[in-house]
Parts: C-alpha cells; sequence; structure tokens
C-alpha cells in the first residue's frame, strides 16, 4: 500500500505547488489511515478463513451438538408463534374476528305515572308510583368479521350484536342475552348487498342515550326502531370529491303481534314491506359532513275481513350549525305503523263496526349535539309521536312527546359516564295529561 501511496502523491501535489504546508501533511494522515484500515480488513478475512476450514474438519459429534442447538432454537420459536397467537380472536375457519362491546351498569330513578315499569316509555292512567333500582342489562357484546376473500369480486362481512336486555325485574332472570342486530352482506367498490337484522331501512340515525339502550332511545317519541329481518341493496354514487348519493333499496319484515285487536279477530304478525333511503351528502372545506335523506316505506297489514295499508314518508339529516355544534334528526308522516316499533302506543290499527282502519300518524325527534372539549358532550333531545285524534279509540293517546338533555364525559379513552334527565308528557284523549320523569346515571367501559 506504501508504493501505490507514492505513486498517487503527486496526483495530490501537482494542482498544489502553491499549497500550504498543512494541506499536504492532512493528506499524508489520510493514506496512512486508509492503509491501517486495508491492514484490519486482511486480518479479518484470515480469521474468517481459518474459522471455515475449522468447519469443514469438524467431527460429527460436533455437528450432532449444533443441530441439537438448531434444535433447541427452532422449538423456542415456535414457543414464541404459539404465545403470539393467543393475543388474537380467530373464528373456527382461522380467520379474524374482531371483539368490541360494552360493559354498562345504568342506575335510574322514575316518578310519576310510570305504572311500575322498568322502562316507562308513556304516562300510564294509573296512580303515581316511584321506581328505582340499577342493571347491567344494557351491556352489549358484538362480533364482527371484514375479510380479504372475495366472492363475485365483493369482499365478504359479517357482524351479530347481543345484549342481556331480555327478562324483566319482575322476575329473577331479568339479565338474558338476546340477539340485538346482525348482518351478512358482500361489499362491491360501489354497492354492497346485506341480510340483516336492524332498524327500518328509512329509519337508520340513533339518539345519543347511553341510559336506554335495550329499547332503542325516543321509541315512543317519533324514533321508528324496531329490529327486524331484512334484505337490502345499496348503491353508492359520487357527483364529485366530496358529494354523492348512497341509494338504498330493500324489503323489511314488519312486526304486528302487538298491534291490540279485538277478541275473534285475526293479524298477520309478519309482512313484507318495501322500503328506500337516498342520502345526499357532501363534505365541507372544514372536512364537516352535510347529510339529508329522504325515505318512504309501503306495506300491508293482513286482518281478519281484509287488509290495511301501512305506509311513510320520511326526511332525515345532520347538518353542522358550528364548529363544535351538530343538529341531526328524522321526521316522518304516515299511516299504521305499529308495525314498526312504536313503543308504548301501538296504535296502528282501530276497528269501527268491526271494519279495521289505519290511524294516520306524524312525529319524530332531533337532537343538537355540542362538544364542549374533547371529553365533554351535550345534548338536547326532543321528540314526538302524533297520532290523529279522530282515528283513535275513546281514551287512545292523542300525542306523546319527550325532552331532556344529557352529558356524556369521558374519565379515560375507554370510560364514560353519562347523566340524563327527560321528561315524557302522554296527552289521552279522554283522561288528559299524564307525566313521567326520568333521571340516569351511566358508567360504561367501552372494549
Amino acid at each position: 500500500m506504501r508504493a501505490s501511496a507514492i505513486w498517487l502523491l503527486p496526483l495530490y501535489l501537482a494542482p498544489g505547488l502553491h499549497a500550504q504546508q498543512p494541506d499536504l501533511e492532512r493528506i499524508l494522515q489520510r493514506l496512512d489511515q486508509l492503509e491501517r484500515e486495508n491492514q484490519q480488513l486482511k486480518q479479518s478475512l484470515d480469521a474468517l478463513r481459518k474459522e471455515v476450514t475449522v468447519l469443514r474438519g469438524a467431527t460429527s459429534t460436533d455437528s450432532a451438538q449444533a443441530a441439537q442447538i438448531a434444535a433447541e432454537k427452532a422449538e423456542v420459536l415456535q414457543q414464541r408463534v404459539e404465545e403470539q397467537a393467543q393475543t388474537k380472536v380467530e373464528s373456527g375457519q382461522k380467520l379474524p374476528v374482531t371483539l368490541s362491546g360494552l360493559a354498562i351498569m345504568n342506575t335510574f330513578f322514575y316518578a310519576g305515572r310510570t305504572g311500575g315499569e322498568d322502562l316507562p316509555m308513556v304516562g300510564r292512567v294509573a296512580p303515581n308510583q316511584r321506581v328505582a333500582g340499577g342493571t347491567f342489562r344494557n351491556s352489549q357484546i358484538a362480533i364482527g368479521y371484514s375479510g380479504s376473500q372475495t366472492v363475485l369480486g365483493a369482499r365478504a362481512a359479517g357482524r351479530i350484536q347481543f345484549d342481556f336486555f331480555q327478562g324483566t325485574l319482575a322476575n329473577a332472570q331479568n339479565h338474558l342475552a338476546r340477539i340485538r342486530t346482525a348482518h351478512v352482506g358482500l361489499d362491491w367498490e360501489q354497492h354492497s348487498l346485506s341480510f340483516a337484522v336492524d332498524k327500518p331501512i328509512f329509519s337508520p340515525r340513533e339518539p345519543a342515550s347511553f341510559s336506554q339502550l335495550g329499547v332503542s332511545a325516543f321509541a315512543n317519541s317519533g324514533n321508528l326502531w324496531l329490529w327486524q329481518p331484512q334484505v337490502r341493496y345499496e348503491e353508492r354514487i359520487a357527483f364529485s370529491e366530496k358529494s354523492g348519493l348512497r341509494a338504498r333499496l330493500g324489503v323489511y319484515q314488519t312486526n304486528d303481534s302487538l298491534t291490540p285487536v279485538p277478541a275473534g279477530t285475526v293479524i298477520s304478525r309478519a309482512r313484507p314491506a318495501a322500503q328506500g333511503r337516498f342520502e345526499f351528502f357532501h363534505e365541507t372545506a372544514s372536512g364537516r359532513r352535510i347529510e339529508i335523506a329522504p325515505g318512504f316505506h309501503r306495506s300491508q297489514s293482513l286482518v281478519t275481513g281484509g287488509s290495511v295499508a301501512s305506509s311513510a314518508a320520511s326526511i332525515d339529516w345532520l347538518v353542522p350549525l358550528a364548529p363544535r355544534l351538530d343538529w341531526t334528526g328524522f321526521a316522518f308522516t304516515g299511516q299504521n305503523l305499529a308495525g314498526l316499533g312504536v313503543s308504548g302506543l301501538r296504535q296502528g290499527i282501530t276497528f269501527r263496526q268491526g271494519r279495521p282502519l289505519a290511524v294516520a300518524s306524524k312525529g319524530g325527534w332531533t337532537q343538537t349535539a355540542l362538544q364542549i372539549t374533547n371529553r365533554w358532550k351535550f345534548h338536547l333531545l326532543a321528540g314526538m309521536h302524533d297520532d290523529r285524534n279522530a282515528d283513535l279509540a275513546a281514551d287512545g293517546i292523542g300525542r306523546n312527546l319527550t325532552y331532556g338533555g344529557n352529558f356524556h364525559f369521558l374519565l379515560s379513552p375507554n370510560l364514560i359516564l353519562s347523566l340524563e334527565a327527560l321528561q315524557i308528557r302522554t296527552d289521552y284523549l279522554r283522561s288528559g295529561l299524564r307525566l313521567v320523569n326520568r333521571y340516569d346515571l351511566a358508567i360504561g367501559y367501552l372494549f
């Protein structure tokens, strides 16, 4: 290396006849460093060659020891793989699934014309009665799957949700598990096909409440909610990068099993209904979303002596009013809607001289949500179900109104505290106004 350095030296010196002496010394130091590094590399290469020679001459005993060491390392690696496998959830078909849910404790105090019910939905024509207690019945568990496998070019997805609201406080079995909602679907890029148990297709929105989960909030006051089997098709159309349409059409199974009928009269408990919803959306410059969605429902209830039409037209919305303030709601008008989940009222059909007649209805619910901080959220809520008085029995419920508010507070990312106060105002045609005051405190863990 020294000889080559001498030959290279004129190349550095020729352009620098006028260079200063310190520059020359730095060049010589650099050449010396390169030579030392070359020597170290040569020594490392010689050592590596010796190790290869030793390995080639190793005995069979050495090979056996090496094999044993390799086997021990493989066993340790296998144990680590098995431990890692225990940290995830798999289905029986080795497909990844997600487990989520809510463990929630509700404490409540109801005062007024409650009728002594576990969950009063309307004021009753009965003396005042107070109800207080606590329950975990609103807790929920959901299992979901969304896979990469394709069926006809679609991604398969599924989800089933359970709660423990089945049963009543009148017996010891007041926390039985039941299916709440479920769906199995195929998702393409621009459309989907789903088989589900869910809310009516034209009424998907829900008010924000942790106090009433076993039955949808405001199910007595404008929220058509009944979870029923259905098949639905959705088409997604883009108007621009930030605007578009989600059109959903399907067949929903109504439930008239709780519609009161005179003795000797038979009513078909389940009938298919044609339903649809058309959501027009736009994303604002600030990233907020505006949604306006008209919808419809059409079916028939079969009773002894004829049929009664069931129909509705609706609109629901999500509108940001301010950076931290949103307005949502749902409104409808129609007739014979008890089969969609009008809890506590059930006045879809009346009978005049033995003939079934549809009860005309209108109503809806509205909510404003104020995000005070990242942890605090405040909601004002109100809803109403108003049946046409002329269609009702002598002491039917002309109108049922519910209003109030709640706070949601995140104690931690998974722990939520909720305080809610509502008043139910039930107007009977003959008995007048009946009031129920509801106060609920809930603490829940999201997982």
